[in-house]
């Protein structure tokens, strides 16, 4: 817990001054008290996940850039501790891979769909894009008119503020890379 209070008080920090932010601009955007931010800069406070969400949402960032440490000039991301959250009674799997950092204002996943898995996503936020390239397999992506069949070396590029949909077509694991790129 010391360790993801002291993440989120440097993130806090440094996305505000980034931003050239006062604690209470910050304040006002997220409604989240002036003194209590000032306790979270300084590591001396310990928010609820749902303080946490406010000020995410509040300054238009991810939950998860708030809680990633400070980094270094290079990041290496080992394959064996990757986390990931599987969907479609697991037969679609996401791995994270790079995690999403606002100075970067992008975030990298590996996906695995085994033959058949469907994914549906709701709309992302205005001006989200996703860029999906396929490693390995086929898959069908479809997005409002769009409907397009990919297999292996294929990259698509599409505007993820509307629902979407990810399909394995073929009949073994596809795997693919995605991008998720915030303006």
């Amino acid at each position: 817990m010391e360790q993801m209070s002291r993440n989120l008080a440097f993130q806090l920090k440094k996305i505000r001054q980034q931003r050239h932010l006062s604690l209470d601009d910050v304040a006002k955007a997220t409604g989240v008290s002036k003194a209590q931010l000032a306790q979270i800069e300084k590591g001396e406070a310990n928010p609820t996940v749902s303080t946490i969400w406010k000020i995410a949402a509040g300054m238009r960032i991810s939950f998860s850039s708030l809680l990633q440490p400070p980094t270094a000039h290079f990041m290496r991301y080992s394959g064996k501790d990757i986390p990931h959250v599987d969907e479609d009674e697991g037969r679609y799997r996401v791995y994270s891979i790079i995690p999403y950092n606002p100075e970067r204002g992008w975030e990298f996943y590996k996906v695995e769909m085994e033959p058949g898995a469907i994914s549906r996503s709701e709309a992302h936020t205005e001006g989200v894009e996703e860029t999906v390239m396929i490693i390995k397999g086929q898959a069908a992506i479809s997005a409002g008119d769009m409907h397009e069949l990919l297999d292996e070396g294929d990259t698509l590029v599409f505007s993820g503020h509307q629902p979407h949909e990810y399909r394995n077509t073929s009949e073994g694991l596809t795997i693919f890379h995605l991008i998720l790129q915030y303006k």
